[in-house]
């Protein structure tokens, strides 16, 4: 009876470790060369924040007035970010390897978003 639990508990365990390792290897077959890749870039010669940072970090195209505080806006350096494809909360302001998988970092691209015309549509301004 021990020898017929001994082989039932073998049999699970050597099962387990062989599923266990066949699902690490298929991860780890990711191939990177396949994926889609968004090559278009924005050229921004200069941001523009408010000094006082009433607005947060909001950023601006062109030069001007803050709308809150009313002073001008100061010029900002744009500072090239890398950051890791497969990890983006691993950034640098320096090129090289994520610290995470060790893949290149690639420079970040800037988003820029545009507002919708009506999107002042129902306030007082």
């Amino acid at each position: 009876m021990k020898t017929k639990i001994l082989i039932a508990i073998l049999t699970v365990g050597i099962f387990s470790i062989s599923t266990i390792n066949a699902q690490e290897k298929a991860a780890m077959k990711m191939d990177h060369s396949k994926m889609k890749k968004d090559t278009a870039k924005m050229e921004i010669k200069a941001m523009y924040s408010c000094p006082m940072k009433c607005e947060g970090d909001k950023k601006y195209e062109k030069p001007g007035n803050c709308p809150k505080c009313k002073m001008d806006l100061k010029k900002t350096e744009m500072k090239p970010v890398y950051t890791c494809s497969m990890h983006p909360e691993v950034s640098s302001d320096k090129q090289g390897e994520c610290s995470k998988c060790g893949m290149k970092l690639i420079e970040k691209k800037m988003e820029m978003k545009k507002e919708k015309e009506d999107s002042h549509k129902g306030h007082n301004h």
